[in-house]
């Protein structure tokens, strides 16, 4: 109904002015802003404009109707963001009273009046056949008048996952499908919208920011944050934006995506082209196993499979699963954080933890993450990853595997469960590189596995979050300072998560600061020993005790099939017959200190207790130390002298806390 209406709608406005949509260079031009209504049987206006009488304008940008209808600007203004003022945005430039990009304007392609003919559209300041990466040619109306533009039918609303598919009755476009709530963006009138960074709302649906500003995190700014750069009126990752590739408006060809700032038809190690979208087919909800496959509203990808309900951090907000970490929706549906705030573990804050970076409304690191290394849009090559923001080269030592030039511990990774490649499907865990049925030893949270006692989103119950500052301890959330407290500082509060900094090579002597992949982290410290008693060093996992380890059995990355257990430096089935093991979810677990199964299978303990000799207590018993989930004897473990993880060196060993 809309194609022919927008057919009848051109045919009008061709018979009057001679419009290049028709394929006709007008002789005298049309008039600066025409008047008309896009859908004239029905009287509305397509979304995104706003019917004032007889004419549809968008009210941000039409100076006959700037900011509100019938508000007309001075002969020598423009309309930006709903105010006129005399100075188009950078990069683009005034024709016939109007703010264009003359890279992108169908209108002014290259310069002004300079239509493109037919059913053209214009990219990189040339009229072409085809749009740019993953944009398709599609009919809009704006104002000057109907013609074809390039689109993204991810989030088009008026091209919603096909040509001429609009978005009615309030809905917007998220993922290629219309919805009432947009996941990690806000409805803004049936568009989803970042209020982080959308300097048209900035903060709040319909906040504007002046003429001459942009909209960081939430707030109007004179310059875009870290290495974003300035496109118009938005802050663009030109390292990754296929419409802006390298610098602003450098459009890559149909069906190339910008990685690195240059246009390739290859995406980054485990991401895949879809026709222009570097995307991970393994979680992304518009190409969900294969590229254009879609999930529904109330379903979410996981591993490569539309299923119903929504993930581990995720939540149902009406008709869609969406983040419960976005500025737009922080911890609670609707939640939007304040000017200026980023939101952090579902908490708005105003300042990020050490070591994390305030960007469009989130606290992001750049310094473990393949995709942004050292930088945003930084993406490490093949058979290289990223260690404390640098790409380094890696040679994969078991059980870590080289797949598809990235790192991956095969024992325990659901998407390289086993062997690279091989993910469990939803509702399954990986465990000893075999995806367990029933989530295992784990809980199911909607479709996802998770562990209750430690999840902070999941704490002690599905969906109970802790704020900031708290983290999940024994299934209930506490204060970050008073559990480091009585840890002898061996722990540190990462933020987002309780990291052991003196043995988490990871975090190794301080947050997010990651040993070179040869090595491990001891007494806080990288090197290639363990120190302590009965440990061995496993490059890329850690210390670990190959006479009992289950993953590394004997031998760095010999993983014993579950069931079995690890004795002696030998798999045995039926869990070794050790009395004190049972089979919980088909993994053996040790039920005299497990808090998860205490005593017995899927007996968990009370928020705030942990399992020690088949007992749930609130507190060690006289004589020993908590560390982390274990009581320890700090007087005589060579592993905790003195305090937790305090190793002493090989062959010493620990009298009254003193190695020796």
């Amino acid at each position: 109904m809309r194609s022919n209406h927008w057919i009848c709608a051109v045919a009008l406005y061709c018979a009057l002015v001679g419009n290049v949509a028709c394929g006709k260079r007008a002789v005298y031009g049309p008039p600066k802003i025409p008047v008309y209504i896009d859908y004239p049987d029905a009287g509305t206006c397509s979304v995104g404009r706003t019917l004032c009488t007889d004419d549809c304008a968008n009210l941000l940008t039409n100076p006959t109707h700037c900011g509100t209808c019938g508000t007309a600007c001075n002969a020598d203004q423009v309309c930006v963001g709903g105010t006129c003022t005399t100075v188009c945005p950078p990069g683009q430039s005034a024709c016939d009273d109007l703010c264009v990009n003359l890279e992108t304007n169908t209108q002014n392609c290259g310069q002004c009046g300079n239509p493109c003919p037919g059913s053209q559209v214009c990219s990189n300041g040339v009229c072409a056949n085809s749009c740019a990466g993953n944009l398709v040619p599609a009919p809009t109306f704006g104002d000057q008048g109907p013609t074809t533009t390039c689109v993204n039918l991810r989030s088009n609303s008026n091209n919603c996952g096909a040509v001429g598919h609009a978005c009615v009755a309030g809905t917007a476009c998220a993922d290629g499908s219309c919805t009432k709530v947009c996941p990690g963006a806000t409805n803004c009138n049936g568009t989803c919208t970042d209020l982080a960074a959308d300097a048209n709302h900035c903060g709040a649906c319909g906040t504007a920011c002046p003429p001459a500003e942009l909209c960081v995190n939430g707030a109007c700014a004179a310059s875009c944050a870290g290495t974003l750069k300035q496109c118009g009126r938005s802050c663009v990752d030109v390292e990754n934006s296929a419409s802006n590739c390298g610098t602003c408006s450098v459009a890559c060809a149909s069906g190339q995506a910008c990685v690195n700032g240059a246009c390739t038809q290859t995406c980054a190690p485990l991401q895949t082209n879809c026709a222009g979208a570097c995307v991970s087919l393994s979680t992304d909800n518009a190409n969900c196993g294969a590229c254009g496959t879609h999930c529904s509203g109330e379903q979410s990808c996981q591993a490569g499979t539309c299923v119903s309900g929504c993930g581990a951090t995720s939540m149902l907000c009406t008709d869609r699963c969406t983040t419960k970490n976005s500025f737009n929706q922080c911890g609670s549906c609707g939640s939007i954080c304040g000017e200026g705030e980023a939101c952090e573990q579902g908490t708005c804050t105003a300042t990020c933890t050490s070591g994390l970076t305030h960007l469009d409304g989130a606290c992001v690191s750049f310094s473990a993450d393949n995709n942004n290394c050292g930088a945003l849009g930084k993406v490490c090559p093949v058979d290289q990853t990223c260690v404390n923001g640098t790409c380094t080269a890696f040679t994969a030592a078991a059980p870590v595997s080289n797949c598809n030039g990235r790192p991956a511990n095969i024992a325990n990774d659901e998407n390289n469960c086993g062997a690279c490649g091989h993910a469990c499907a939803a509702g399954q865990s990986c465990q000893q590189g075999a995806c367990v049925a029933s989530c295992g030893p784990l809980w199911t949270c909607g479709k996802s596995c998770v562990d209750l006692r430690s999840n902070d989103f999941n704490c002690g119950t599905c969906g109970t979050a802790c704020p900031l500052g708290k983290s999940c301890v024994n299934a209930a959330c506490v204060s970050n300072v008073t559990y480091l407290a009585g840890l002898n500082g061996a722990y540190a509060d990462c933020g987002t998560y309780i990291a052991d900094i003196k043995s988490d090579r990871n975090n190794c002597g301080a947050c997010r600061l990651e040993c070179p992949l040869e090595q491990v982290c001891a007494n806080g410290a990288c090197g290639t020993s363990c120190l302590g008693k009965n440990l061995t060093a496993c490059a890329q996992e850690g210390c670990v005790n190959t006479a009992t380890s289950a993953t590394n059995c004997g031998a760095c990355g010999n993983i014993c099939a579950p069931g079995s257990a690890c004795v002696s430096g030998v798999c045995q089935t039926a869990c070794g017959g050790n009395a004190n093991l049972q089979v919980c979810g088909g993994v053996c677990v040790n039920t005299t200190n497990d808090e998860r199964h205490c005593g017995g299978c899927f007996v968990p303990c009370p928020a705030g207790e942990f399992c020690n000799a088949s007992s749930c207590v609130p507190s060690c018993p006289n004589g020993a130390s908590r560390c982390g989930g274990s009581c320890v004897n700090a007087a005589t473990d060579p592993n905790n002298c003195g305090g937790c993880d305090l190793r002493c060196p090989t062959g010493q060993s620990c009298n009254a806390g003193v190695c020796g």
